[in-house]
């Protein structure tokens, strides 16, 4: 009867972890992932070695409740008795099992059970700070692409207008000094390219690094940042206390203490072995041995010591518990005040910044070119609009790196 729960129990478990996990049999042909951030999750979720190796230690921890809880095995008997010169007298054949009481088994296996939980919320947890992680290196990704799409334009636009110097000036001495200028800045935009699009590499590497792919592993164009979603402080953190793998891991393993506790508890309780034997006896006829062994929990100080570390492991397991109940709450409200000032930042720029910034460009190209600005004009004006545009890719980075903190926080996406 033991067993059967147990190999239940076992099973309903198994079930949970083919839900958790992936298994790379699964995944046939896919699209190049990049595209967007829920397509390099989902290929982390399946490739990643860490998720794979969590997933391992929680079949594990499952697989061990099928042997707690159980009788121990039969110890078979085989004695001969009166042996002398005139033979064997007798012959006995049996079987001894020990047997534990007061529900002693029942608390092995819920001990055993706690374990598995807490090696669920370790590999859930897992998941989710790799989530946040590709989450982040993503956005660096995405950032890093249109990065070089801003220097591109750029060069692009320096490009044309040292052709219009040349063929404006040509080689007179007395503007010659634009075109030594404008042939500056447009090698610097040249290196600038090639120095983003080595970011761009880069970026890519960790990305594959991160999901489980080799580094040189062809990515999608990203299409652009994650949306982020509008949600209130409030809901975030009864979203942390409710769904945080860590706080579920924590209350396992103080559920895992308080079973042991108890079960330390019975320490002074004895156990019982029994025994039945089938003696045989020559010229008489045969009989049986019955056997109730009882053992005598005498050395109570060692149980009194037993029972003391358990009861302080318990108390430093609920302690660590509520410890990190009171942490994540406090990172949480952290996380969520920076993404709601963030996204404020990422609006005043995108509405307040760049429009200027752009329109300052455009007057001074037509100041240029109608002759009646300076050619540093143009340039500044360009840098000006280059440091906007990269601060605010900055920014959108930023505000995915902490959005995803705070879903890491949560327990999940938001």
């Amino acid at each position: 009867m033991i067993r059967s729960v147990g190999i239940t129990r076992l099973t309903a478990i198994g079930a949970t972890a083919a839900m958790l996990w992936l298994s790379p049999a699964i995944a046939g042909d896919q699209p190049v992932p990049g595209a967007t951030v829920e397509s390099v999750v989902a290929i982390a979720k399946r490739l990643n070695p860490t998720v794979a190796a969590a997933s391992l230690e929680f079949d594990a921890a499952v697989h061990k409740i099928g042997t707690a809880g159980v009788l121990a095995d039969p110890a078979l008997v085989l004695e001969a008795w009166d042996v002398n010169r005139l033979g064997v007298g007798q012959r006995r054949f049996g079987v001894e099992q020990e047997v534990k009481l007061w529900g002693k088994y029942g608390l092995e296996r819920n001990i055993a059970e706690a374990d598995a939980d807490a090696a669920k919320f370790q590999g859930r947890a897992t998941v989710v700070d790799l989530i946040a992680q590709v989450v982040a290196a993503h956005g660096e990704y995405n950032a890093a692409y249109e990065a070089v799409g801003i220097s591109v334009e750029i060069k692009r636009r320096y490009d044309e207008i040292l052709g219009l110097l040349r063929s404006r000036y040509g080689t007179t001495s007395v503007d010659q000094q634009d075109v030594i200028k404008a042939e500056i800045e447009a090698a610097t935009a040249e290196g600038d390219v090639v120095r983003r699009q080595g970011e761009q590499k880069a970026a890519a590497a960790r990305l594959n690094a991160l999901i489980g792919r080799p580094s040189l592993a062809p990515l999608a164009a990203p299409t652009g940042f994650r949306a982020v979603k509008a949600i209130s402080l409030a809901q975030v953190q009864a979203l942390a206390r409710s769904a945080n793998p860590m706080l579920a891991l924590a209350g396992a393993q103080s559920n895992s203490a308080a079973q042991t506790k108890s079960l330390t508890d019975l320490n002074y309780y004895p156990d019982v072995s029994l025994g039945a034997k089938y003696v045989q006896r020559p010229g008489t006829e045969d009989t049986g041995e019955f056997m109730a062994k009882f053992n005598l929990p005498l050395h109570y100080e060692v149980k009194d010591a037993e029972q003391r570390a358990a009861g302080a492991r318990l108390g430093a397991a609920q302690a660590r518990n509520e410890a990190l109940r009171l942490r994540i709450d406090g990172q949480v409200a952290d996380a969520w005040f920076s993404v709601d000032a963030l996204r404020k930042v990422v609006q005043i720029y995108a509405s307040r910044q760049l429009p200027p910034a752009r329109s300052s460009v455009d007057n001074a190209r037509n100041g240029f070119q109608a002759g009646s600005s300076d050619i540093s004009l143009v340039f500044e004006s360009e840098r000006r609009l280059r440091a906007v545009q990269l601060d605010l890719l900055k920014l959108k980075v930023e505000l995915q790196t902490k959005y995803a903190e705070m879903e890491r926080l949560a327990g999940g996406s938001l």
